[in-house]
């Protein structure tokens, strides 16, 4: 039980310190550090007038120690007399005249130059209050670079009671405004773990700019510890003996952040800007290194260790002076002598650089790499580019590498040479009818637009020319004025024209295959045979010119469609197929489609039910005789059916030998035709056929001659 209250009493002062540091408009700030011997209390006023009022009232502190004897907490008043600022006289007896902090500290609580009279006018509210806010800063700036300074105006203690490692310490700092009430304002609170030592962590370092004479050392303003107040900066010339280049502690408020990006040289690589101190160190040798690091100053005065080193060289930026009275000559159309003169102080100088460019704006390229020498003051340039490189610029080069170029001058050459033929074309069309052409852009500068031609036959004559004003991107899109055209070819050629209307070669053809939106015609079943051995079919195929393949499918009564066979290719005869894989009394239906290129596919063509009776079938029709009149030219036909159940008779029917084929249905057991032209020889069969839809096999076939 006294562990879970120590730990209770624990959580509720963590909450308390959260819960003031988390305080919208803190009127006194408090800080604390934990030192092996002591514990030192370091607090401050947010205001000047906070900071006027507290001095005349003074400040109070209370210790709460939680331990885990005494888990409720022993509080302990530490300010039986309250903590004022010293007054002038006990100043002089206990600090040196020397101490400048500790006299910048009596200088802000005892101004003999403060006014003592105040005007009741803006400008003297104006006064009075700049008066009050200078005090007050120069006050909280003696107190975080000096211990002394800090308990001159009341703002510091220190606890050297001792201290249990398993202690929690609440130290609790307040105005004391109204002592007769026992009324706390202004009230500060922080909680320490007593096993849980100070240490002070150098800056971090954050690089070093070279600059004209000069570096920009570049640190961040928080450390691991928190923010330092002020930091003392120091310079070598050799890494070993550094001496400090800031009389004063260097400090450097956050100005505006959007200001800050906008300086792209010292915050170079800092995605925040505010988060940096910077210092430019000046009146430097250039190309001398010099080596820095930097010391923090915290709120209790007490110096951070050094910083990493950081090492730069100031260089040289200043250019030299510009070539003056740049002329330009052409010559026959073929090259470019360019002249200049020197100018200005020129002790440093390398060379000259000259590049070219398509406008006076550039962006210019070296027409030679190499730098020209110090005494050159012409070039000629073989290589002349009308309207790409037709601007010139010629730029003094110092030692450094720093170029300062004159003013651009131009050069006014003839384009006599037409640009390369567009080359590697693609198209692709659309169902829709557009057909996207395009090909790689030129790679010389000078080509302006492309001209589009069309064609609906390769080797024609004429091409039209789809662009007359010509289009500037390396793309174009055709729409078909004729959607009857969809499911042909188009060509198309391309010409690049440069800006001084040069026009190229024609580029090569490019084909474009025009979706097709029309599925291919239907095949249709042109006859079914049932045969002794199978089911034959005769199917007439698609009279499309696109067909890819037919598939012809097939189905039993009490099965699902599955693929006989498929045929490739355009056919142009019949499709015959026998389908022998059948069974006596069953109901078979078959469907065949065709397919285009395109992968659109036929309407269906379905066959009726086939009732296929084989061999072994049993022979329903009986004793089936035939006759012929030659004087009638009537044949007869007369059979028997022992069955029952009969639905009705299908006559077969051959000429000359031919294959059996339906000819006609009878419901009787007779059949009689009279023959409008007498072919030599006919054969004929029976069949019957039962209310249930079954059949049994084909009767015997009989023959007849007809004179």
């Amino acid at each position: 039980m006294k562990k879970n209250r120590y730990i209770f009493m624990l959580l509720l002062l963590i909450g308390l310190k959260t819960q003031a540091q988390k305080s919208l408009n803190p009127k006194l700030q408090l800080l604390v550090r934990n030192y092996q011997d002591s514990v030192v209390l370091r607090w401050a006023p947010t205001s000047a007038a906070q900071w006027l009022f507290a001095s005349q009232k003074g400040f109070r502190i209370q210790k709460t120690v939680i331990s885990k004897g005494a888990n409720q907490g022993v509080s302990t008043l530490l300010t039986p007399n309250k903590i004022l600022p010293l007054t002038f006289e006990e100043v002089k007896l206990r600090y040196s005249k020397q101490d400048s902090y500790v006299g910048a500290a009596v200088q802000s609580l005892y101004n003999p130059k403060a006014s003592t009279t105040f005007q009741q006018s803006v400008g003297g509210i104006i006064q009075k209050s700049n008066e009050q806010n200078s005090r007050y800063a120069s006050a909280m700036l003696s107190a975080d670079y000096s211990a002394n300074a800090a308990t001159v105006l009341g703002l510091r203690w220190v606890d050297k009671a001792p201290k249990n490692p398993e202690d929690i310490i609440m130290y609790k700092v307040w105005v004391d405004a109204d002592t007769k009430s026992n009324t706390k304002v202004d009230t500060a609170t922080v909680v320490l773990f007593a096993n849980q030592f100070t240490k002070v962590y150098a800056p971090i370092t954050a690089g070093i700019l070279q600059g004209d004479s000069q570096v920009t050392l570049r640190w961040y303003r928080m450390s691991v510890d928190g923010e330092f107040s002020g930091y003392l900066i120091e310079r070598s010339e050799d890494g070993k003996n550094f001496k400090s280049i800031t009389s004063n502690p260097y400090i450097q408020t956050p100005a505006d952040e959007n200001m800050l990006k906008q300086d792209s040289l010292t915050y170079k690589g800092i995605s925040n800007p505010s988060s940096l101190i910077t210092y430019i160190d000046s009146n430097l040798v250039n190309y001398r290194k010099y080596y820095y690091r930097i010391v923090g100053i915290d709120p209790f005065g007490v110096s951070s260790p050094v910083s990493d080193v950081m090492v730069g060289s100031p260089k040289d930026f200043t250019p030299p002076a510009k070539p003056k009275n740049v002329k330009i000559k052409v010559v026959d159309n073929k090259e470019v002598n360019i002249t200049w003169e020197k100018t200005g102080n020129t002790n440093d100088l390398k060379g000259y650089v000259v590049a070219k460019g398509g406008s006076v704006a550039g962006p210019f390229n070296f027409v030679k790499k190499e730098v020209l020498s110090s005494q050159s003051l012409s070039f000629t340039d073989a290589s002349p580019e009308p309207y790409t490189g037709r601007y010139y610029v010629v730029g003094a080069v110092d030692t450094a590498g720093n170029v300062n170029y004159a003013m651009p001058v131009v050069a006014n050459i003839e384009d006599r040479t037409a640009p390369k033929a567009p080359s590697t074309l693609t198209a692709s069309a659309t169902p829709q009818g557009k057909v996207m052409v395009d090909w790689p852009a030129s790679t010389e500068p000078d080509v302006a637009i492309y001209k589009v031609y069309r064609a609906y036959r390769k080797d024609a004559k004429n091409y039209t020319l789809l662009t007359p004003y010509g289009v500037p991107n390396s793309e174009y899109t055709d729409s078909i004025p004729d959607k009857t055209l969809l499911n042909r070819q188009l060509f198309y050629k391309i010409v690049a024209v440069d800006l001084s209307n040069n026009h190229s070669e024609y580029s090569p053809v490019v084909m474009a295959k025009l979706p097709d939106t029309n599925p291919p015609t239907a095949p249709v079943f042109e006859q079914i045979v049932v045969e002794k051995n199978g089911i034959k079919l005769l199917i007439v195929p698609s009279s499309s010119e696109d067909v890819s393949f037919h598939t012809l499918y097939k189905k039993s009564s009490k099965g699902s469609w599955e693929v006989l066979k498929q045929y490739n290719g355009l056919l142009t005869t019949s499709i015959s197929y026998v389908d022998t894989d059948v069974k006596n009394n069953q109901r078979y239906e078959y469907k065949v489609e065709a397919e285009d290129y395109s992968k659109l596919k036929s309407k269906s063509e379905f066959s009726q039910p086939i009732l296929y009776v084989g061999e072994n079938g049993i022979a329903s029709v009986e004793g089936l005789k035939v006759n012929y009149d030659p004087n009638q030219k009537l044949v007869t036909l007369d059979w028997t059916c022992r069955l029952n159940n009969v639905s009705h008779f299908v006559i077969y029917r051959a000429e000359n030998k031919a294959a059996l084929s339906t000819w006609q249905t009878v419901e009787a057991n007779r059949f009689s035709e009279k023959l409008d032209k007498t072919p030599n020889t006919l054969d004929y069969a029976v069949k019957v056929y039962f209310k249930d839809g079954t059949s049994y096999k084909m009767s015997n076939t009989v023959s007849v001659q007809a004179k």
